[in-house]
């Protein structure tokens, strides 16, 4: 890892850290240092400006290292990807969360493939411009990649929630061509390199065995005039030795200067020169004897030390030869492996890319399907009646917002219509009551108009009859007598005062209820019975666990008052036990009971007593209006309640429900 990149990473990481901190400035700062790394090594690099940025903190050092190399290229461009990272990171909602995932995601696949083609051998040795990145450098920007991902993901899958359809799907297809594009640069990059490998090939090591050749054949042309001279000396007029060896050495001189460029075989090289010079000195001296006349001193040179020299020429250039033969070889199989690198490359991307492909067309499908599965729930709950739930997204723009809008809408109406339905409904059951109260007010008429025809014309009769007596005793002159009628003219008056009072009670029963107050239902019932208790040998019985509770005391303590009126009255013993018990008979109501040891109530007249003015015995051996548990039933009835009498010979149980929670009712009319 060079100094600049780990200037870079240790950016990133701080970067990471003024997101997290909410430092604004400090994040800025982060972000123009990553992208002058990335960029001005770019430049550096492949623009070849002079910003010798690989050099840049070499000065921190107490001693200049012994080797440098500039930033990978692949470093150099995550760099720059991750300046703009940080940048969009920095919001927490909205598109540009959205794009700071997709760029952490370019850098994570980035430094995995980096990862992954040095570790499994897919991309070739000289990657772009022959300078790897590190795999400290790669994991180190697949942590940094991942903590983007992390900090922004439930933002960036919120934006890209409330994004319309048309835009998931072009940011989709832009995600695709990025990598499309990153994958076209890998394949590029390795037609790049075959390309390099193939031209490397043609004109390095080829050139360098075909010069080498050229050169051994010429050697061996000059050998073969030499050798025909020597053997027919007249063919030196026609071999002109001189001219062919200076034509030699020109092109022996240019082909050395191709195969030195390609810095093969040196040693041979500068062998192959000596023992070249020395050969040309030979071949001069042993023409210049060849002109003299010495035939046989040409014969015996030519023949044998020009002969030498010559296999030992002719060797060197083989030598030569395989050298760049060699050369070629490890060319051939570079080329073969990175053909075989570029093939699993390849797979590997088609497979990766379709692999991504795949998922983000199922990111784009869940978050539809996802969206409008939960518009379906909320129309199939509003559709069972339940309005009042949460329309989801709500606050949406686009299609899915005017969805749940216009569900919205619907619920609205529907909770509307239900409302109407509801107090449409209401007045229909207050209408009903109020028929029901009316049809009990018409039949209550109807009593009192039998009652007025019937019962009230009785004392009447009674006190018209008694007064036609008095007047006889008067003129009889029998004044004892007199005293006597004028006692039950009185007792008839009363009669028909209590009558008219009962009734007026009756009428009354119900709208005027008194106030809430504590009510302990021992405590009253005792007080009550003592009170109303006109026979020594009867008692109150109280029931285990009796109820305390709030409640209208004034219509409650009216019941319990008539009940006790009518067991002591009607008891036909000196002595007898009068009960009371109560209990919560559900959420609603409480249930009292009062029971005694009377004579109790003929099955065929249990329903007859809660009539008015139903008495069983005669009024004269019974004094009674015969109103109290008419009064009793209204009142039970008023609140909501019911009344009931259960009698089987001897004894008699009242028992009534009386509600848990009642407010003061207001007067009627």
């Amino acid at each position: 890892m060079t100094y600049n990149t780990a200037i870079g990473i240790i950016t990133c990481g701080l970067g990471l850290y003024a997101i997290l901190r909410s430092r604004p400035v400090f994040l800025f700062i982060c972000c123009f240092v990553l992208f002058a790394l990335g960029a001005l090594t770019l430049l550096d690099l492949i623009a070849g400006m002079p910003f010798d940025t690989t050099n840049w903190f070499i000065v921190l050092l107490s001693e200049p290292p012994a080797h440098t190399q500039p930033m990978s290229p692949v470093t150099s461009a995550a760099f720059l990807l991750a300046s703009f990272t940080l940048f969009f990171g920095s919001y927490t909602e909205g598109a540009r969360s959205i794009i700071a995932t997709l760029l952490s995601l370019l850098i994570f696949f980035t430094a995995v493939s980096t990862v992954f083609s040095q570790e499994f051998g897919l991309f070739p040795s000289f990657i772009w411009m022959g300078i790897k990145m590190s795999p400290q450098t790669a994991v180190s920007l697949v942590g940094f990649a991942i903590g983007i991902f992390v900090l922004r993901y439930s933002a960036a899958i919120e934006a890209f929630n409330r994004l319309n359809f048309f835009n998931r799907l072009v940011t989709g297809f832009i995600f695709m061509s990025l990598l499309f594009i990153g994958i076209g640069s890998i394949g590029l990059l390795q037609i790049n390199n075959v390309a390099q490998i193939s031209q490397k090939l043609y004109q390095g090591p080829l050139q360098a065995s075909n010069a080498s050749l050229r050169i051994k054949n010429d050697i061996g042309n000059l050998n073969r005039i030499i050798k025909d001279v020597a053997i027919n000396p007249d063919l030196i007029k026609k071999k002109n030795i001189p001219a062919i060896l200076l034509e030699i050495e020109l092109k022996i001189t240019n082909e050395l200067v191709l195969i030195e460029r390609e810095q093969l075989a040196a040693n041979d090289i500068v062998q192959f020169k000596t023992l070249f010079n020395d050969w040309k000195i030979v071949i001069h001296n042993i023409h210049q004897q060849l002109e003299a006349g010495d035939i046989e001193g040409y014969r015996n040179i030519a023949l044998s030390q020009i002969q030498n020299t010559t296999v030992i020429l002719e060797n060197l250039c083989d030598r030569m030869i395989a050298e760049a033969q060699e050369q070629m070889r490890l060319l051939n199989e570079q080329a073969i492996l990175t053909k075989n690198h570029s093939a699993n490359l390849m797979l590997v991307v088609i497979v990766g890319f379709l692999l991504v492909g795949i998922l983000v067309a199922a990111l784009i499908t869940r978050s539809l399907s996802w969206q409008l599965e939960k518009i379906r729930q909320a129309m199939l709950t509003i559709a069972n009646g339940d309005t009042q739930i949460a329309i989801p997204f709500n606050d949406h723009p686009h299609e899915i917002g005017d969805m749940a809008k216009t569900l919205k809408v619907f619920a609205h109406n529907i909770d509307e219509r239900k409302k109407s339905a509801q107090l449409l409904e209401q007045h229909q059951r207050e209408l009903e009551k109020s028929n029901q109260r009316l049809e009990q007010t018409n039949k209550e008429l109807e009593t009192f108009a039998y009652v007025a025809s019937h019962d009230l014309k009785s004392p009447l009769r009674g006190i018209a009859q008694l007064s036609n007596w008095i007047d006889e005793d008067l003129a009889e002159k029998e004044f004892a007598e007199v005293g006597k009628h004028t006692q039950m003219l009185r007792n008839r008056i009363q009669r028909m005062e209590k009558l008219l009072d009962d009734m007026l009670v009756f009428y009354r029963a119900g709208k005027i209820d008194g106030n809430i107050t504590r009510i302990d239902l021992a405590h009253m019932a005792k007080e009550l019975f003592e009170i109303q208790n006109t026979k020594a040998g009867l008692h109150l019985e109280l029931g285990d666990n009796l109820p305390v509770f709030d409640s209208l005391s004034t219509p409650f303590e009216q019941i319990l008052r008539n009940l006790f009126s009518n067991a002591i009255k009607h008891h036909d013993l000196d002595e007898g036990i009068i009960r009371i018990e109560g209990r919560r008979l559900n959420n609603d109501f409480y249930e009292i009971s009062v029971s005694d040891d009377g004579p109790g109530i003929p099955t065929k007249f249990q329903e007859r007593v809660f009539g008015m003015f139903q008495t069983l015995r005669p009024r004269d051996e019974l004094e009674g209006s015969g109103m109290g548990l008419a009064l009793i039933r209204k009142i039970v009835e008023t609140y909501g309640g019911k009344i009931s009498v259960h009698s089987e010979g001897r004894g008699c149980r009242f028992t009534f429900t009386w509600p848990q929670t009642i407010e003061r009712k207001p007067d009627h009319d």
